[in-house]
């Protein structure tokens, strides 16, 4: 017969709460048993995955990554309340000036700087300098020497030629254009990455990893300089061509002023010279011709303020792209042999305890 005791000891066990942590810490101390018992093991292990680690690190291609931090800065916003100001003194609408707000936004950037057709024009109009080449070198012929794909192609029977991409060429091979757009996915998936540290400041950074240094400075450096033109002339295009349009009607209204002006003072002359108060077609041609005159005096001031006032208008538009920190050379590689060794053997040993851990529960 069971007594009252071991019938409250049995209820006392029944009634233990479960945690989610149990379990863990079940495997936790599971997982610190097996490494005393294999301590030797692991260790061994992780020492193989050492010397595994050091292999990759002597075979993987060295690599150099340079980054640039710049900074956008639009003065857009400070520059339309100003801009309104000086406009409405004059009855102006700069809104029509501007021609809108466009598009294009700060952040934008980071994916102008990831576009391929971007990629493509900064590394093909660019050359490299390289010992024994001329100017037509492009960066794209020292990418695709640097990952040894031109001897690959060459000897490729769907190329079987050398492959040139030099600066300046504008026709390119259906089988030319594939390559060049397997070296561009490669680049922008694998090699670039463009960020924003902080959302809230205008700091962007754009990294790009090669397999040669200064290939690594000058793409990042040609990314820039392309996507920072195509930024500006998307932000301020349609406003520089009416400030052209509106600059060639200031020229030809200027020229007719100065018509004008010569015209009424050749009829104010032929009066003075024939003074004869009959000639009332004379007078009435003068006085025609000179408020003619006047009237495009008044227009031309006119034109002339709405010219200034596009081109303030132009100059506060115009967002600034300034590098505040660039990569200089030498580059440092990325895979150091001393990292490759500790992350080998980390994950070496690692898998070895969870394998032992898992033989012990079988």
């Amino acid at each position: 017969m069971i007594s009252n005791k071991e019938n409250n000891q049995a209820l006392g066990q029944e009634e233990i709460p479960y945690t989610f942590r149990l379990p863990i810490i079940n495997f936790a101390k599971s997982l610190l048993q097996s490494a005393k018992e294999n301590f030797i093991k692991i260790v061994g292990v992780g020492l193989l995955g050492g010397l595994l680690g050091l292999v990759v690190a002597y075979l993987k291609p060295v690599t150099y990554q340079a980054e640039i931090n710049f900074f956008v800065e639009d003065s857009k916003a400070g520059g339309s309340s100003l801009m309104s100001m000086v406009a409405g003194q004059f009855g102006l609408d700069v809104g029509s000036l501007t021609g809108g707000n466009g598009v294009l936004g700060g952040d934008n950037v980071l994916e102008l700087s990831k576009s391929k057709q971007l990629l493509q024009k900064a590394m093909m109009n660019s050359s490299f300098p390289e010992a024994g080449k001329d100017s037509s070198y492009s960066l794209a012929d020292k990418y695709a020497d640097v990952m040894k794909w031109k001897e690959k192609w060459k000897k490729s029977k769907y190329v079987g030629y050398e492959v040139s991409f030099a600066v300046g060429k504008t026709n390119y091979t259906r089988i030319e254009d594939s390559l060049i757009q397997v070296m561009m996915k490669r680049i922008v998936e694998k090699e670039l990455a463009v960020s924003k540290p902080d959302k809230k400041l205008g700091f962007y950074t754009i990294q790009l990893e090669t397999r040669n240094e200064l290939l690594s400075k000058l793409i990042s450096q040609k990314i820039l300089s392309t996507t920072s033109n195509f930024y500006i002339d998307g932000k301020t295009g349609r406003l520089r061509k009416n400030l052209e349009r509106l600059q060639k009607r200031v020229d030809s209204l200027g020229k007719m002023v100065n018509e004008k002006t010569f015209a009424a003072a050749y009829s104010n002359l032929d009066i003075m010279i024939d003074a004869n108060q009959a000639m009332a077609e004379s007078n009435a041609s003068a006085e025609i011709k000179s408020k003619d005159k006047t009237v495009a005096n008044i227009v031309y001031g006119e034109l002339l303020k709405n010219l200034e006032v596009a081109k303030t208008s132009l100059i506060q538009e115009t967002p600034s792209i300034i590098v505040v920190d660039e990569t200089k050379l030498p580059i440092k590689n990325e895979l150091k042999w001393y990292w490759a060794i500790f992350w080998g053997g980390s994950f070496g040993g690692i898998i070895a305890l969870f394998l032992f851990n898992k033989r012990k529960l079988a």
